[in-house]
């Protein structure tokens, strides 16, 4: 059982659709150290192309991820760091960190040319998408309809 964690908190800052998630400091600590270190973040999601209901932030110049608690197929309320280190033919030389927020079922993790990928799992939002963080989700959903909205990613200091 993991002890007290620590928080952060997604807010559509036009909008004011927000989640809280618990990072898991025990399960990924030297990724939800690091992405700790980034916040507070404002930038504006993209939705994935290939993956599924997930919405993801790019980070000029992000830091590798460690490989730690990482996975293909999560699930809807988690949070994962990707890091691209660019010299494909889809990407360039462009080097980006990508926090991605996972808000449906049926995400299967791809990187660039659809290859499969994983990603470290560092937060988790509680409760269910279909039923506790609804109006969240929906957001998300409309970032691949409507376009980017700004999304403040920051600290719960507690």
């Amino acid at each position: 059982m993991p002890g007290q964690r620590r928080h952060i908190r997604l807010t559509y800052t036009a909008t004011g659709e927000s989640v809280t998630a618990e990072l898991l400091d025990d399960e990924a600590p030297q990724t939800a150290e690091y992405v700790w270190s980034l916040l507070p973040l404002e930038l504006k999601p993209l939705h994935g192309q290939v993956s599924g209901a997930e919405v993801f932030v790019l980070i000029e110049g992000g830091e590798p991820a460690p490989l730690e608690n990482r996975t293909h197929l999560p699930l809807p309320g988690e949070i994962l760091y990707f890091h691209e280190a660019g010299g494909n033919v889809q990407t360039g030389s462009r080097t980006v960190g990508e926090i991605c927020f996972v808000y449906g079922r049926g995400v299967m993790l791809r990187g660039p040319e659809g290859v499969a990928t994983h990603c470290s799992l560092f937060a988790r939002v509680p409760g269910d998408w279909k039923y506790d963080w609804t109006g969240f989700a929906q957001a998300c959903r409309r970032v691949r309809w409507e376009g980017p909205s700004p999304l403040r990613i920051e600290r719960v200091e507690e």
